[in-house]
């Protein structure tokens, strides 16, 4: 996470102080308000993140599924390995995606330089969705599904992960990497034929993903549609403010 930070204040360095024209444009206004919003969300995060405790296995005997909503009950003690493993796979394919399109400035003009405010953005659409979604979770300490199956390793019931729910952080990372991909393509090629096809990939990875995580035991309905959302929101959102 530091290393991002230190990556993220470096390039911005670089591209304030050049004079290349893009379509994102860094600035110190923007740049310190997230900046200081990365910063913040650390420094919150890092005494909360130390009060989670897990479950013993006396509490685990003991857990009720009373308070868990009528649309998230089918999740209950769901367990599939493989379908977590895919969705680890889409959550990589996503980053490869997002990182992909940061170069597409690159590519236009041929410029190294021209990529930097898209990997910055692209840096800070990360940061902000795994701060915030990472705060939310370790504030609700909301019990994931396979907690309540007696076919999950009792090691992994018993770990600090299970209390790790809300909200996906599969699902907003793939949905923030997908959506700042199908947003820089779009910028750039605002004509092109291909930009129906490209939102349509973008919207389809973190639904799979979202899927994958619910059938999987990691997460209930409601886990991976706030983190659809939001990670969505986020993707497409910061590159926004960036337009020049």
């Amino acid at each position: 996470m530091i290393r991002l930070i230190i990556i993220f204040t470096t390039l911005i360095s670089i591209q304030i102080s050049s004079s290349a024209q893009n379509i994102y444009e860094l600035n110190y206004g923007t740049e310190s308000l997230i900046g200081t919003s990365v910063l913040a969300l650390y420094g919150f995060n890092e005494p909360i993140k130390s009060q989670l405790r897990a479950f013993s296995i006396d509490e685990l005997n003991s857990l009720s599924t009373f308070n868990i909503p009528n649309w998230d009950r089918f999740g209950i003690g769901l367990w599939n390995p493989r379908a977590s493993n895919r969705s680890d796979l889409l959550v990589y394919s996503s980053a490869l995606l997002g990182a992909s399109a940061a170069l597409i400035p690159t590519l236009i003009s041929r410029k190294w330089k021209s990529s930097i405010p898209a990997v910055s953005v692209l840096i800070e659409v990360n940061l902000l969705t795994i701060l915030s979604t990472e705060i939310v979770k370790n504030i609700s300490a909301r019990s994931r599904p396979y907690v309540y199956s007696n076919l999950a390793p009792i090691s992994l019931r018993t770990s600090i992960d299970g209390r790790k729910s809300f909200f996906s952080g599969h699902t907003s990372l793939s949905a923030a990497n997908s959506f700042y991909a199908a947003k820089v393509f779009s910028d750039h090629y605002p004509n092109s034929r291909l930009k129906p096809l490209v939102w349509a990939v973008a919207a389809v990875i973190p639904a799979i993903t979202a899927y994958n995580r619910v059938v999987s035991g990691e997460h209930f309905l409601s886990d991976v549609l706030v983190g659809y959302s939001f990670g969505a929101i986020i993707g497409y959102t910061i590159p926004l403010m960036h337009v020049d």
